[in-house]
């Protein structure tokens, strides 16, 4: 049985994907050491994340996940050193979680990841649209200052509000606390050697990837216009019928995090001026987690806000957005092309993929930005339609 299992819990937005890239990238070497990265790939984890969190089967819906984290517990308990779990979607889960996750391990220790909450508003929007959201950045924004949590309470009532679920630390650190003791690793401002975070958490398991070479994750972040073509998207796809999930894959690892981050397009990041609720509210986190006691690595000031360099929204333009829906459009047909071509069945070739060219000059920018739009929806529809076909022709 594993002396003692280590459980990074999240927060959303706060290097959990340089650190999971670090884990797996250093696997085989960790094992060495005695500490063991269960599952053969970070999906697992995630499958098994889900499973005790009661889902039956994928986001996409295409495998059963159920006995995941029995299959997970079985491998870690077979360890006899320690052993990380890392998976973000563990912050948000409610009790019975935390008390099965206590059951399944002799030893747990929990790591809560914590960025100061200025930048992590327009990332945790970004993140949310990427998810399939349809809230425009101003109303993510009013909705998660109107309700941030009352940290002055004793049972740190949290917010049942999207951004607050997976950002009130102090939170999900006392939720978490009832598996086992917890660490708080903070990530460093801007600026900062970028291996300070692993530096952390490495302090934490036992290792030292300041001694290792670790390749660099992509997690970039989309662009503000980027990220209001793709909320738009999901409006669309919304309205046909096709709420997200449905296709996820597409619509999230494919679309945005891989076609549309490469666009070379006008866009600029998201900007934000740290407003005072958003220092309040940093300083009544902190607060309520050195009540709490938590092991701390990094600083305390790492977690003042702020501000983020970049654009206002409201200063994007219709004609802005039909530009970069319809650059979008050029390599996500490309790539269905391509998908189509190499698993041709009748009825579903490369013919099939839908066509589309852009208005004339004389269309209005809302007109031209719609239909644009409408587009991409077209080719999203046309590969979901095409997958649960193949779906009902081999069950």
């Amino acid at each position: 049985m594993a002396r003692r299992v280590i459980i990074h819990v999240g927060t959303m937005k706060s290097g959990t994907t340089s650190l999971q890239h670090a884990l797996f990238a250093h696997r085989e070497h960790l094992r060495e050491l005695g500490i063991l990265v269960p599952g053969k790939s970070w999906r697992e984890q995630v499958d098994a994340v889900w499973d005790v969190r009661g889902r039956a089967w994928s986001l996409a819906g295409d495998r059963s996940i159920g006995g995941s984290w029995d299959r997970l517990v079985e491998e870690i308990n077979a360890w006899p050193g320690s052993a990380v779990l890392s998976a973000e979607l563990l912050a948000p889960a409610g009790t019975a979680v935390v008390e099965e996750v206590a059951r399944s391990f002799a030893s747990v220790e929990i790591v809560v990841s914590v960025r100061d909450l200025n930048r992590n508003l327009p990332a945790m929007w970004q993140e949310v649209v990427q998810n399939g959201e349809l809230w425009t950045w101003p109303e993510f924004l009013a909705s998660a200052k109107q309700m941030r949590p009352r940290w002055s309470l004793p049972d740190l009532m949290t917010s049942t509000n999207r951004f607050w679920k997976e950002q009130d630390a102090a939170a999900i650190a006392k939720r978490w606390s009832a598996a086992g003791p917890v660490h708080v690793v903070t990530v460093p401002p801007p600026g900062g050697p970028s291996e300070v975070l692993l530096e952390r958490f490495g302090e934490v398991i036992g290792f030292g990837f300041g001694d290792v070479s670790t390749p660099m994750s992509r997690n970039a972040s989309l662009g503000v216009v980027r990220a209001d073509v793709l909320r738009r998207l999901n409006l669309e796809l919304e309205l046909r019928g096709l709420r997200f999930p449905a296709g996820i894959r597409l619509r999230k690892h494919v679309l945005a995090k891989r076609l549309m981050r490469d666009l070379d397009v006008d866009d600029q990041p998201l900007g934000l001026r740290v407003a005072p609720w958003v220092e309040r509210s940093a300083r009544q986190q902190v607060a309520a987690l050195q009540r709490q006691g938590v092991v701390l690595h990094g600083d305390w000031a790492d977690l003042t806000p702020v501000e983020v360099s970049g654009t206002d929204p409201s200063t994007v333009t219709e004609d802005r957005i039909a530009a970069v829906a319809a650059a979008t459009h050029v390599p996500l047909r490309e790539w269905l092309l391509e998908r189509a071509a190499v698993g041709s069945r009748p009825g579903w070739g490369p013919e099939t993929v839908p066509q589309w060219s852009p208005g004339g000059s004389d269309d209005a920018a809302d007109e031209a930005a719609d239909d644009a739009v409408a587009a991409l929806a077209d080719l999203i529809e046309w590969a979901i339609t095409r997958t649960r076909a193949k779906q009902a022709a081999d069950a």
